[in-house]
């Protein structure tokens, strides 16, 4: 019988890679623009950030996109913030 748990180890490695760029990028938006995220509020998917926040807090990081993505991009995350 093959061992399976090196497969299932692959998409846990992946989804923990994914907590991770999370992480950053929040801590990138607080340290850059002020405003504090939750997990909950941001949607990384097909290289976007999605921002689920209210429009004040989306004006605030949007005033600080260009910083805020090169500052990711600096820890070789490749993400663009919508």
């Amino acid at each position: 019988m093959n061992n399976i748990s090196g497969f299932f180890q692959k998409f846990f490695n992946l989804e923990n890679n994914k907590n991770l760029q999370v992480e950053f990028i929040i801590r990138a938006i607080k340290e850059i623009s002020g405003v504090e995220l939750q997990k909950e509020m941001l949607d990384t998917s097909e290289g976007r950030v999605k921002l689920n926040c209210s429009p004040a807090f989306r004006n605030q990081i949007f005033m600080h996109k260009d910083k805020i993505e090169s500052s990711l991009r600096s820890q070789k995350i490749f993400l663009k913030i919508f």
